[in-house]
């Protein structure tokens, strides 16, 4: 009886071992200290401002795009370097009430909002205009660029002629 027991601890003994939780735990630590200090590293304020700036151009030209179809009138996106904004107009240039906003006029603009801090609006260009017009089918006036940039990154959008399409991609040069 001594031996079958001696012969079943054996057999205990050479059976692998797994991790104990404190292994585990001090793992999941250093793991989180790492994404700590590498996360904010890949993500600056200037990555994230620009791409949503990017994404608000986008879903506004498109806003204004849809309009000028399920309204059959002509809606424009005109933009102002200068002032570093842009608004949503109908055919006569008068801006939009956007109902999300209390009916505040469809303004944005980017040195007013945080989330857009160090974003300006560059190369405006729709066919010798800072302006893009769709019209009642959705088509714009003219196809053409504008470009969102900080002091490391700079996004381009483009209005395809004819089509509408809209995209957006990064340019070297911030």
């Amino acid at each position: 009886m001594n031996q079958t027991i001696r012969h079943s601890m054996r057999r205990v003994r050479r059976m692998p071992r797994g991790f104990t939780l404190v292994e585990v735990l001090i793992v999941v630590v250093i793991i989180g200290i790492v994404g700590a200090i590498v996360v904010p590293q890949i993500l600056t304020a200037s990555t994230l401002g620009v791409q949503a700036a990017a994404r608000m151009v986008i879903a506004d030209l498109q806003f204004a795009q849809n309009d000028a179809i399920a309204r059959q009138a002509p809606r424009r996106v005109v933009f102002e370097s200068g002032n570093n904004l842009y608004r949503v107009t109908d055919a006569t240039n008068i801006t939009i009430n956007a109902a999300w906003k209390s009916g505040s006029n469809y303004v944005v603009d980017l040195d007013e909002d945080d989330r857009f801090q160090g974003v300006t609006l560059e190369n405006i260009n729709f066919g010798g205009n800072s302006l893009v017009e769709f019209d009642a089918l959705g088509t714009p006036s003219a196809g053409g660029t504008l470009e969102l940039v900080t002091d490391q990154f700079r996004f381009r959008i483009t209005v395809a002629p004819f089509t509408g399409r809209i995209t957006a991609e990064e340019v070297a040069g911030g």
